[in-house]
């Protein structure tokens, strides 16, 4: 088995925005894809930013236990122990996913202009190295 990887995108002006940029790039390699949020509140907010951005288009998605999750790309939850294994997860949480290792690649998104959520992103780069990952980086500002 491949080494896992963990792929942060920092300087980033808007998360939510980079999100739907970098699941849409996924979503063209044919990579099946699962987003790991902090509460089913976030899960809400995440189901209607995948249905409003980008403004011309729509990125199949679903929660896991809807009824077409098994032929959905884009699976979103708050309980990491009901994402089946997906190619790539992003994380959309404050924390490590728990035994990240069941995907291939895990995506990170820090924002330029949110200190804490930086300090948190070093303390996940932190504890993926400890799990074993491999770890790069993204430096959005640049593009």
């Amino acid at each position: 088995m491949a080494t896992p990887r963990a792929s942060f995108y920092f300087n980033v002006r808007r998360r939510d925005h980079a999100l739907c940029q970098l699941i849409d790039k996924a979503l063209r390699q044919g990579l099946a894809i699962g987003v790991a949020a902090d509460s089913e509140a976030d899960v809400h907010a995440l189901d209607l930013l995948l249905w409003e951005v980008p403004p011309t288009g729509f990125l199949p998605h679903c929660k896991v236990g809807h009824a077409l999750a098994d032929v959905t790309p884009v699976l979103l939850d708050h309980r990491l122990d009901r994402l089946p294994q997906r190619d790539v997860l992003f994380n959309w949480r404050h924390d490590i996913a728990a035994d990240p290792q069941r995907f291939g690649r895990v995506i990170e998104i820090v924002a330029r202009d949110d200190e804490i959520g930086r300090e948190a992103a070093r303390q996940r780069v932190a504890a993926y190295k400890r799990a074993g990952f491999t770890v790069d980086f993204t430096d959005m500002a640049t593009r």
